[in-house]
């Protein structure tokens, strides 16, 4: 008797609607997002919905256009190569691809004259 009240419980469907899904861990950045050089005042760092912990997206207070300017010459001080530098097929973005020893990181920097989002895809 005491099986079948047990059973009935744990398949019944409101026992069942009252379990909440598991909420996944926050991801920790990975090192290779730690070497990249971000501005100074850019903020986030939180893992894009979906990417696994692998896509990393920061917002900056600036126009695309400096910010871009200002990455691509700490890329230059901190011993980075560019090994892809493009236009998006809209012109929307800019994307970069880089390398630093075995490390190859992709960045994607949108946004307008008043704010930039960079998305970082790591290995």
């Amino acid at each position: 008797m005491r099986r079948l009240v047990l059973g009935i419980m744990l398949l019944s469907p409101p026992a069942l609607a009252d379990v909440a899904p598991p909420r996944p861990a926050p991801v920790k950045p990975k090192p290779a997002e730690a070497k990249f050089p971000l501005p100074k005042d850019a903020t986030g760092g939180e893992s894009a919905p979906g990417g696994g912990g692998k896509i990393v997206m920061h917002q900056v207070p600036r126009g695309r256009d400096a910010v871009i300017t200002e990455v691509r010459e700490l890329l230059k001080k901190g011993g980075w190569t560019v090994v892809k530098d493009e236009a998006s097929p809209s012109g929307r973005a800019i994307r970069l691809e880089v390398k630093q020893g075995a490390t190859v990181i992709k960045a994607s920097f949108t946004g307008d004259a008043t704010r930039t989002a960079i998305i970082l895809t790591l290995p």
